[in-house]
């Protein structure tokens, strides 16, 4: 097994735990919802690069990792006054999807899975509202992530 796949596996795997987690999909664009038929919520990983780096990370290979978590919005058709809650869960959803991510991320910063795969560094969470024109919100953020590369030898 070489790091990419260590990698998506591992991330994967790690999503694949949380209960709370129906479908993880992946592709090499931003087709988060292509398939009509996935059950929510869904977590999307989309490996953005992989750059050769400095001397300092030669025992590991570093990629750069989008993570999208999504749930799509319920629309209440009663008519409610409430200006702040609205009629929809969008709440809930941001509140659920940023505890997934949120935890999958701790469990990959601390090595809970033992793979040595590992967080380096994670940009700021952005906040999804109607994504991608089909009613679903969550949180988006890029992860760095460590890879051990005990594959490439050199001579």
């Amino acid at each position: 097994m070489n790091t990419y796949y260590k990698l998506i596996t591992t991330i994967k795997d790690t999503f694949e735990e949380d209960a709370r987690v129906n479908t993880v999909t992946t592709s090499g664009d931003d087709d988060i919802d292509i398939n009509k038929k996935n059950l929510y919520p869904l977590v999307h990983l989309n490996v953005l690069d992989s750059p050769f780096i400095t001397l300092d990370t030669t025992a590991v290979v570093r990629y750069n990792v989008e993570v999208t978590v999504v749930d799509i919005r319920d629309i209440n058709k009663e008519i409610i006054n409430d200006k702040f809650w609205l009629n929809d869960n969008r709440h809930d959803n941001w509140n659920e999807t940023r505890s997934i991510l949120k935890e999958a991320q701790n469990k990959l910063v601390k090595n809970i899975n033992g793979s040595d795969v590992t967080i380096t560094s994670a940009t700021a969470a952005n906040i999804l509202s109607f994504a991608k024109e089909n009613t679903l919100d969550g949180w988006q953020e890029t992860w760095t992530v460590d890879v051990p590369d005990i594959y490439t030898k050199s001579c």
